[in-house]
């Protein structure tokens, strides 16, 4: 199983390398899960994550200083961020004497972690800039776009494909809903749900392997690609004028509660339906 695509290359040779063996670390952990299931490989695998982690953010982290990257300071907090969450599981993998479940969260987070940052961020300091979410009046419409943004930078989805449809009633049955909380001017709920087709599409194009179920694994990398879309709304939310924050993501499972509650837009895609649901206190 290979998730590395030469289409992730940024030109620059030891951090292309260095992101080439990243992919294949995630790939190997991947593989283990659906294979042997072998908690010695997950411990090998955390164990050389955090001192690969540490080597290469500080060699990008020199090669983005050295060209006077403008968004430097943003680049090294989101490095910050993947370096807190690898400290996390490594504590969690050891209190749990590295079980299945949580090295699948590991997994799924971790691959698209990657992929998001690669083809997003640091393809940005090299010049190549995706476009931005387009900015609408409706805040639900800020996190559809921002979501439809993130899909085109991890599963090559053309934007002008994916059809927006609002829902006026609770039609809205996906197999799995994550949450995240709005906190600040924008206090409220803000809810992603995925369809078993969308997932299953989602896991095929991103990791290269297509899941028998919506397991930990599947739930982790979607609960990561529902916190990036999330975070990238409220940039844009902010830069209109409205300060606003979110909580980690948390996994409801299939059922949303107060579904009437909820302004709702379905994004229908070439690999199945998902939806993006608001709730505004």
């Amino acid at each position: 199983m290979t998730m590395w695509k030469e289409t992730y290359r940024l030109g620059v040779e030891k951090i292309d390398e260095q992101h080439k063996t990243l992919f294949e670390i995630a790939g190997k952990l991947v593989q283990e899960i659906e294979g042997e299931q072998n908690p010695e490989i997950y411990r090998q695998t955390i164990a050389f994550l955090k001192y690969y982690v540490a080597t290469h953010f500080r060699d990008e982290e020199q090669y983005v200083a050295s060209i006077g990257y403008a968004e430097e300071a943003e680049h090294k907090r989101q490095h910050r961020e993947l370096t807190r969450q690898v400290e996390k599981y490594d504590a969690q993998l050891k209190e749990s004497n590295y079980d299945l479940h949580t090295a699948k969260k590991l997994a799924g987070m971790l691959s698209a972690w990657l992929i998001y940052h690669v083809v997003n961020e640091d393809m940005k300091y090299i010049g190549k800039c995706p476009a931005p979410a387009k900015q609408e009046d409706s805040i639900l419409e800020y996190f559809a776009d921002s979501t439809i943004q993130v899909l085109e930078s991890m599963a090559g989805m053309n934007p002008d494909e994916v059809k927006k449809q609002n829902l006026r009633e609770d039609t809205a049955q996906e197999a799995v809903y994550i949450e995240i909380g709005l906190v600040g001017s924008l206090k409220g709920s803000l809810v992603f749900g995925f369809s078993k087709q969308f997932a299953d599409g989602l896991m095929e194009t991103m990791m290269a392997f297509s899941p028998e179920e919506i397991d930990e694994l599947v739930c982790s990398a979607l609960a990561e690609v529902s916190n990036i879309s999330a975070g990238n709304g409220t940039i844009a939310i902010a830069q209109s004028g409205t300060a606003c924050d979110i909580c980690p993501p948390k996994i409801l499972g299939p059922q949303l509660e107060n579904a009437h509650a909820y302004e709702k837009v379905r994004l229908n895609t070439g690999i199945g339906a998902m939806t993006v649901c608001i709730h505004v206190d």
